[in-house]
């Protein structure tokens, strides 16, 4: 039986983008295309509905940043089709992408671009613009649910929930599926400013949080056999990280922090000549960098 696929879009402050990548959206053979409006402060839910009607439309309000994970996780949570195609609002797709993906896409795998791909779609822009494409992900919904959809509490531009999330599907058993550069026409170039403008932390903070709260993450994750941790081991790890982070380029080029794995009792403590003792599992995570360059946006 075909598959059917759900495009999902997300949108704050990109409505001019997302009028130029919307159209090819819905010429795409897809089920259903689907906009996210997060808290966008041009009005993005009202201005598709007016003149995209055939489109879903999903609000998330009252947000003050821009968070892309928790706005995919709500567009896949209204998705109704067994394939869900992420694509961020500076994307225009080409004729018959979906067609591609309906033909060459194993049913056990994950599509993603690798980083050449991805790097080829930036035209002479700043080093952020290379990521363009390292968050368009083909994902079986099935698949997208059981590994627990994007990590919500990594937060702030190049925090590596689209990585956590390719790691996790990895781990539940799909295969990494190299998509082809044809199915992507364009995409809208942009600043460093206006990329970052809604986020909530500087580059220099959410990227070393994320490569720090990843490391950790994964090291847990193994430790302890499991697809994803629980929400609030996940804040309080985040938290942790986030805190390290910001205490990079402070006069510091090294930030680390210390994560607990288990503690439990010492057995028979007294033949020791004590009352009670404990154990601590701990392991220790460290982001370095070396030779400062000319300042980069934060």
């Amino acid at each position: 039986m075909p598959r059917t696929f759900s495009i999902i879009t997300t949108c704050k402050g990109r409505l001019e983008h997302l009028k130029a990548s919307l159209p090819k959206m819905i010429a795409q053979a897809a089920e259903e295309v689907i906009v996210v409006d997060y808290s966008c402060p041009q009005g993005t839910g009202d201005f598709v509905r007016a003149n995209f009607p055939s489109v879903r439309v999903v609000s998330v309000e009252g947000q003050e940043h821009f968070s892309n994970w928790k706005a995919r996780n709500a567009g896949a949570a209204a998705a109704n089709s067994d394939v869900l195609v992420f694509a961020d609002a500076d994307t225009i797709m080409a004729d018959g992408a979906i067609e591609w993906l309906a033909g060459h896409l194993p049913p056990r795998a994950y599509g993603y671009f690798d980083t050449p791909t991805s790097q080829s779609f930036n035209q002479g822009g700043p080093r952020l613009a290379a990521n363009q494409l390292k968050g368009f992900h083909v994902i079986p919904a099935a698949a997208f649910r059981r590994a627990g959809g994007y990590d919500e509490v990594l937060e702030g531009y190049a925090a590596g929930a689209d990585t956590d999330l390719e790691e996790r599907l990895a781990w539940i058993g799909l295969a990494r599926h190299a998509l082809d550069a044809r199915i992507i026409e364009s995409i809208i170039q942009h600043d460093a400013p206006s990329r970052i403008q809604h986020h909530a932390y500087p580059v220099r903070t959410s990227y070393c949080a994320g490569l720090l709260y990843r490391a950790a993450k994964r090291a847990l994750l193994r430790v302890r056999g499991r697809v994803e941790l629980p929400l609030k081991t996940r804040e309080h790890l985040y938290a942790a990280a986030r805190n390290a982070a910001r205490g990079l380029g402070a006069g510091r080029d090294t930030v680390s922090m210390n994560v607990a794995v288990e503690k439990r009792p010492v057995l028979m403590p007294r033949q020791l000549g004590y009352e009670r003792g404990s154990y601590t599992l701990t392991f220790k995570v460290e982001v370095s960098m070396q030779d400062v360059l000319d300042k980069i946006p934060d």
